[in-house]
């Protein structure tokens, strides 16, 4: 008898147990992963406005998109400073004609991301178009408000 009284009130308890686990996993997600979600949304919008910058020359919107210490490694392993970098762009001497990322995976913590991932480039300079896929590691930082690229770092892939 006893067994039966638990297994009903079981029975009973079930539907509100169901209840009460589907609102733990819709539960509203914490201020702090609301912020975390909101700063890799934040870094993903900087690295499209960056890539997209570079495509169209556009050393002005690239002035606000990266860190005063940015240090950028090329595929080839060319280090160039942000000065150096803008100065690239600005004088046309590496033309991306193309950048199509995938695969990216953004990481942040405490005022710093973290974005790896792959791309598909083309790109022009003076030996010619190249076409070619590369692996690509950035930093960004928070400075003002804004997320800017403060380090770059590329590998080409083996096709």
């Amino acid at each position: 008898m006893k067994s039966r009284l638990a297994n009903t009130r079981l029975v009973r308890a079930a539907p509100l147990l169901a209840v009460a686990i589907f609102q733990a996993g819709c539960a509203r997600p914490s201020r702090r992963e609301l912020a975390r979600m909101t700063a890799e949304s934040q870094v993903r919008t900087a690295e499209r406005a960056r890539f997209e910058a570079m495509m169209n020359h556009d050393v002005a919107a690239l002035d606000t998109l990266l860190a005063d210490d940015l240090t950028y490694v090329h595929t080839g392993g060319d280090l160039q400073t942000r000065s150096q970098f803008l100065n690239t762009i600005r004088k046309q001497e590496l033309i991306y004609e193309s950048i199509t990322p995938s695969n990216v995976r953004v990481r942040v913590y405490d005022g710093l991301a973290l974005a790896t991932g792959t791309s598909e480039m083309r790109v022009r300079n003076s030996a010619g178009l190249n076409s070619f896929a590369i692996r690509f590691t950035e930093v960004y930082v928070r400075r003002d408000g804004h997320w800017v690229l403060a380090a770059w770092e590329a590998t080409r892939l083996a096709t």
